[in-house]
């Protein structure tokens, strides 16, 4: 019974000691990032059976293990991740909005007012040379605040595509980190009652850096392999295994072709490829209606959009993309392909190859949740694609539509002086109907049957010598002779220009000697010949499409400038026309008149994804608004789940967070329960002493 009572007073001490040990690592460690509170499970040690019945032997300090919850963690894990999205987000979109910021500065809004404002007092006074400046300059300020704002928002992306690559970086580096740490887990845990404590640790903080960059899930298996993959399924961490994402450019062939990948149905028998040129920021899904049309959706097939495409081997425009089928026998209902025309995020996979998990927002706002959706990636690529991308084509759209509404009335009018020459301004391919999208030019669908008038003059006299318009027939009957943008090509255009005749004393004459030279169109009066000349009614649209005797060059807000034939002679801007008898007066403001009223007239405004008809101003007053919407939308997100997440992680901290008031409390009554186990063993000693005494 004696020498029972020592091995009870040891193994009290030793388990005393332990407590000790553990609550002191605690204290130590109370300010440590991702350390979870430890504790000593303690079991009774086995009995000794004696004449008086069973006495326990003590106490043993069986293993060391940490508080952990592991339902809390994975909550913690799940609202963290989407919290971490929208701090991001929230933050970024400050400065978008600034970008956009009317109430201070001068913004857009104003540079709008102030150009259209010019024409209005031009058409006060068409002849005077400074308010002709005055037009330049107003319209050189708007190229330059819209060039300006493109470049902000263009920084901002370049700027996410920066971010997105450190974070994959980062992502990559932990999984790997991960991977190996399991590798030590297991080696760790083949030691019988030891727990590597430190390393669990570690390995759910690298989680939760991990959570905070893409949203991840954690799963293990009954023999303890644990698993880490994104919410979409696929794995980043497999044990000690571990997969890659990477942020990378759109896909290209052999032979350096940007290729769409396809999704056939098991009846096609297409084999051909589809390949494309240009960049955006959206991708495209292209699926067929029958063998012959498909329709295009921008968000994975979500929403389809309402125009319709017929397949062809010659490249068809879809939107800032050509796309080409090498091929179009064995097309069937049902298949697709997919354009991803700008740098995305891929999970790689050995066998499989490539797998795209670049987040991706319907045209409803809803996140595809295919995609990855959550951390500081989800934010950037919303960033980049959803927000900026978005802003530039609604500022695109704004830009086009003055562009067009401008030129459109411009190139119908005529300056201070008649021209012998013009420069076209706007580039446009041969051998296709310019009413088709494989023109190249932005104002395709713009363009209608009709024709265009030209006024011929001497250039001695001003002597008015005749009019003339394109004829595109031999026969007589006016209709045939009109322009038809969906059967005319600049072929047909450029020699309809060359045949322009004027009579000059009983001879007809062709006026023109016509260039076309870097896909642009520019006219000259024959050499030889005392001619000027001003265009008239344009019903067409070609002179606007063109680009001849325009304000405007360009088709974007990136590309808007003024003329290059304005930019050095104000004389040639058109504030007046070519009246009914002929005559170009000094004081007529016909076209400045008509020009200045545009910006309180309904206009068409068409992006890609949306059309509308309203005035200039009201089209960015809303943008402008859509802009303050969706930063109110990240900050309200932003507010609502760092709320959750901050409630989550008080209760995960008070699971495995340390309590130093809990732990000094332990403190005092494991050194209390040393103490005691102390006077155990001094009390079984003086007992043996007493024992031995007796034998003297």
């Amino acid at each position: 019974m004696l020498n029972n009572l020592l091995t009870i007073g040891k193994s009290a001490l030793n388990t005393a000691q332990a407590w000790v040990s553990v609550t002191g690592d605690n204290i130590a460690n109370a300010d440590t990032e991702g350390y979870s509170r430890r504790y000593v499970v303690q079991k009774e040690a086995q009995s000794v059976q004696t004449y008086a019945g069973e006495v326990g032997l003590g106490s043993t300090a069986e293993q060391i293990l940490r508080y952990f919850d592991k339902f809390l963690e994975d909550s913690y894990l799940s609202e963290s991740t989407i919290s971490s999205r929208w701090t991001e987000h929230d933050n970024i979109m400050e400065t978008v909005e600034s970008i956009f910021n009317e109430s201070n500065t001068v913004g857009l809004s104003d540079t709008i007012d102030k150009f259209f404002n010019s024409w209005q007092k031009l058409a006060l006074s068409p002849e005077d040379v400074s308010l002709r400046t005055s037009v330049l300059t107003y319209g050189q300020t708007l190229s330059d605040m819209f060039s300006s704002m493109t470049q902000s928002i263009k920084t901002i992306q370049e700027e996410m595509n920066i971010s997105i690559d450190n974070a994959v970086t980062r992502v990559n580096e932990i999984s790997k980190a991960i991977a190996q740490l399991n590798h030590d887990i297991a080696i760790a845990k083949s030691s019988p009652n030891f727990n590597p404590n430190s390393l669990y640790d570690q390995r759910d903080l690298l989680v939760e850096e991990l959570a905070s960059i893409v949203d991840v899930s954690t799963t293990e298996s009954v023999e303890g392999k644990y698993h880490v993959q994104l919410t979409t399924g696929q794995p980043l961490v497999d044990g000690q295994n571990y997969y890659e994402l990477s942020f990378s450019d759109p896909v290209r062939s052999s032979d350096d072709l940007l290729v769409a990948s396809n999704r056939l149905t098991p009846e096609s028998t297409f084999a051909g490829t589809v390949t494309y040129v240009g960049t955006d920021d959206f991708e495209y899904t292209l699926k067929f209606t029958d063998s012959t049309t498909f329709q295009v959706s921008l968000d994975g097939g979500k929403n389809w959009l309402s125009e319709t495409y017929t397949v062809s081997t010659d490249p068809i425009k879809i939107n800032d993309i050509e796309v080409t089928f090498s091929d179009t026998a064995g097309l069937v209902a049902g298949d697709s392909f997919d354009i991803v025309p700008k740098k995305a995020l891929y999970w790689i996979e050995p066998t499989r190859g490539p797998e795209n998990v670049t987040p991706q927002v319907s045209l409803t706002g809803a996140d595809n949740t295919d995609r990855i959706t959550g951390g500081k990636m989800t934010a950037y690529f919303g960033i980049r694609d959803d927000c900026c991308g978005r802003y530039l084509d609604e500022l695109d759209a704004l830009a086009s539509s003055i562009i067009w509404e401008v030129n459109r009335l411009h190139s119908q009018g005529a300056g201070l002086n008649l021209l012998t020459s013009v420069q076209g301004q706007e580039e446009i391919y041969d051998s296709v109907a310019l009413g088709t999208a494989q023109s190249g030019s932005e104002w395709y669908d713009k363009l209608q049957t009709g024709n265009i008038n030209f006024y011929f003059y001497d250039t001695v006299t001003n002597e008015y010598l005749g009019t003339d318009k394109l004829s595109f027939s031999t026969s007589t009957t006016s209709e045939s002779d009109n322009f038809d943008p969906s059967t005319h090509t600049l072929t047909d255009v450029l020699g309809a220009l060359g045949a322009l005749e004027v009579d000059i004393n009983g001879s007809p004459e062709n006026v023109f000697s016509v260039d076309y030279q870097n896909n642009k169109v520019a006219l000259t009066v024959a050499s030889g010949l005392n001619i000027s000349f001003a265009f008239g009614e344009d019903t067409t649209g070609l002179l606007a499409a063109l680009g001849l005797n325009t304000f405007f060059q360009g088709d974007s807000a990136a590309t808007l400038a003024l003329s290059t034939d304005l930019a050095s002679d104000n004389t040639k801007i058109s504030a007046g026309r070519v009246n009914g008898q002929y005559e170009v007066n000094e004081g007529d403001n016909t076209i400045a008149t008509a020009i200045g009223a545009l910006n309180t007239k309904d206009v068409e405004i068409n992006t890609f994804w949306k059309q509308s008809t309203q005035s200039l101003p009201e089209y960015y007053a809303a943008l402008v608004a859509i802009v303050g919407s969706d930063k109110l939308h990240s900050e309200t997100n932003e507010s609502y789940h760092r709320t959750l997440t901050e409630a989550l992680y008080e209760r995960k901290e008070g699971v495995s967070g340390v309590n130093l008031d809990e732990e000094m409390t332990n403190l005092v009554k494991y050194q209390s329960a040393y103490k005691a186990a102390a006077k155990l063993i001094t009390t079984a000693d003086e007992m043996i002493e007493v024992l031995l005494g007796l034998k003297q």
